[in-house]
């Protein structure tokens, strides 16, 4: 305990830098003990380890939850959430019912198809918030691009989560709901790390982050459903009147599964998507920036599919795309998001030669190993031919495929994956296609990690115009 705190060795270390140094003194497998109420934690950097748990999981893997959000929706508001507590919180076969539900609605491509264009426009309105907030000199953003890179990620994901545009890239920028949401979903998400993963009292005393907490859930949740109840009014009413109405969209396909799991469903999506997307949209831009040649040769690609700079992305355009795949695909390895997963152990299981019980909780540090040389090559490098089919050999790089899960593995793996590509995709292409992008700092150290990865600088890049 003395080491977390002021003075300590590991006083305000990330979680990465803490298990990296562990890793250091007690080899690939350890105990990371239990505090305050939480148990002990077996942590393993061995791949075989990592794809023994993965493979013993069975149809419900149980991964402990964030225990403050789950004692929330249990004991603060169960008048809203019931026996539908949503994916992050729930286990078993409860977990499995609900996963079953959702997993037509998020993970079949078809069901993506609709948000092509509408992503494209608030695409298009984040470029011109650019030209309207670059200095006319220098065309570079101000410091706080971060917090607007976060708003375009909000509005996409909004879309997504409650059928609707928010406004607050351009439009209406002051919308009271909206920034309510906004700022609570993206205070919840660092709230949860100080909370769940550091140790904490608040299980035993109601400390001021607890409070926090439980306001800012408890704003988030009030908005959520006005804005749910608002969209539902609004559909029936067109329905009424006659209106064409795409009933493909995730929203409305969730609420014929159950009103409540399309409220719980929006809020997580929020939750869980909004920084990190917003850090890994700034990592693509900051890789591309400091590899112009890369740059170039994406550009060489949107070229062939965007003819002009404001063309509408769809299905069919984004088919042929594996420059872009590959270029996301290396920063999601070059700048690791987090330090891997966790999973309780349905039996006992021998990991790295040691007898460990069952209901033991593993965290599986998959992430850690992308930048380890032992299974990459150059890994120091950024380099997205890696992922790509050799010109000559027709065939691709093998790579152990337990050190790259950024979203996680087997049937609990990140139920929003395809949505964050679809997301990646399309604002990285309409970016590249329309400005060459500069970083002109040090960029040796451009995030921390604590529960996922943080901005540690100002993303201060030019965006100079792409001459057509």
């Amino acid at each position: 305990m003395r080491s977390f705190m002021p003075g300590g060795e590991f006083h305000n270390a990330s979680i990465i830098e803490f298990a990296m140094k562990m890793r250091e003194r007690y080899g690939d497998v350890f105990i990371l003990p239990g505090m305050f109420g939480r148990k002990d934690w077996v942590v393993t950097f061995n791949t075989k380890d990592i794809e023994t748990i993965f493979r013993s999981e069975g149809i419900w893997p149980h991964r402990e939850g964030l225990d403050s959000l789950i004692y929330f929706r249990t004991h603060v508001r169960p008048d809203v959430y019931g026996d539908s507590k949503g994916l992050i919180a729930t286990q078993s076969s409860e977990w499995g019912k609900l996963r079953s539900a959702a997993n037509p609605v998020f993970m079949q491509p078809r069901g993506l198809r609709m948000y092509y264009e509408p992503l494209s426009n608030i695409n298009n309105e984040f470029i011109e918030r650019i030209k309207e907030i670059r200095d006319p000199a220098t065309l570079e953003v101000p410091e706080n691009f971060y917090e607007e890179l976060s708003r375009l990620i909000f509005e996409s994901l909004a879309l997504v989560a409650f059928d609707r545009q928010m406004g607050i890239v351009r439009k209406r920028r002051d919308n009271p709901d909206a920034l309510t949401l906004f700022r609570t979903s993206r205070e919840i998400f660092r709230l949860t790390f100080e909370l769940d993963i550091q140790p904490s009292m608040w299980k035993y005393v109601s400390t001021p982050t607890y409070r926090k907490m439980m306001r800012a859930l408890t704003e988030s949740l009030d908005i959520a459903q006005k804005m749910l109840e608002e969209t539902r009014v609004e559909l029936e009413e067109r329905r009424q009147r006659g209106d064409p109405i795409n009933s493909q969209s995730m929203m409305e396909r969730l609420m014929e599964i159950d009103p409540k799991v399309a409220l719980i469903m929006g809020m997580d999506i929020l939750f869980a998507g909004v920084d990190a997307s917003a850090t890994l949209l700034s990592a693509l831009l900051l890789c591309l920036a400091k590899h112009p040649e890369k740059q170039v040769k994406l550009r060489e690609e949107l070229f062939k599919v965007m003819p002009t700079k404001d063309s509408l992305l769809n299905e069919e355009t984004m088919k042929d795309m594996p420059y872009l795949r590959a270029v996301i695909k290396e920063a999601l390895r070059y700048y690791p998001n987090g330090f891997g997963t966790m999973r309780s152990c349905p039996n006992d299981v021998n990991l790295s030669g040691y007898q460990i019980p069952k209901d033991t909780t593993v965290l599986l540090a998959a992430n850690a190993l992308m930048k380890d040389e032992t299974y990459y090559h150059r890994a120091d490098e950024f380099l997205p031919e890696r992922w790509l089919r050799d010109p000559q050999t027709n065939k691709k790089i093998q790579v152990n495929p337990f050190t790259f899960l950024p979203f996680g593995f087997g049937p609990r793996m990140c139920i929003g994956k395809r949505v964050v590509d679809l997301e990646m995709e399309t604002s990285l292409a309409k970016l590249i296609r329309n400005f060459h992008v500069e970083f002109n700092y040090d960029a040796s150290k451009p995030y921390k990690s604590f529960f996922v990865m943080e901005p540690a600088i100002p993303f201060r890049f030019k965006f100079t115009d792409v001459k057509d």
